[in-house]
């Protein structure tokens, strides 16, 4: 997929409006993030898909015990208001990258 005339939240809303983008949560909401535009991407199904599973392997994570930081940001290309790439870092008593390729 190529996302590079995407370069307004318009067109990201109205791909989403078609069922073409879903709505992913830098921070999940599980975690305390709140539904609010700084903390919302617009990205195909599939990448939200992952970033779901890593975010559960991650729950597990903080229901066993083990103390976390989490931070995820966006990479984009061009102009585009989709993110090319969303990079989740997890600090504390584990360490872990996570990359997520969108496009």
């Amino acid at each position: 997929m190529d996302f590079s005339t995407i370069d307004s939240n318009e067109k990201a809303q109205a791909l989403f409006a078609k069922g073409q983008l879903v709505k992913l949560y830098l921070m999940p909401l599980d975690f305390g993030g709140q539904d609010s535009s700084i903390n919302t991407l617009f990205v195909p199904e599939s990448a939200n898909n992952q970033k779901n599973n890593f975010d559960s392997k991650i729950a597990n994570m903080l229901e066993s015990g083990i103390q976390i930081q989490y931070s995820a940001g966006p990479e984009y290309k061009g102009s585009s208001f989709i993110p090319s790439k969303l990079i989740i870092n997890i600090t504390g008593d584990k360490i872990i990258t996570e990359v997520i390729d969108i496009w």
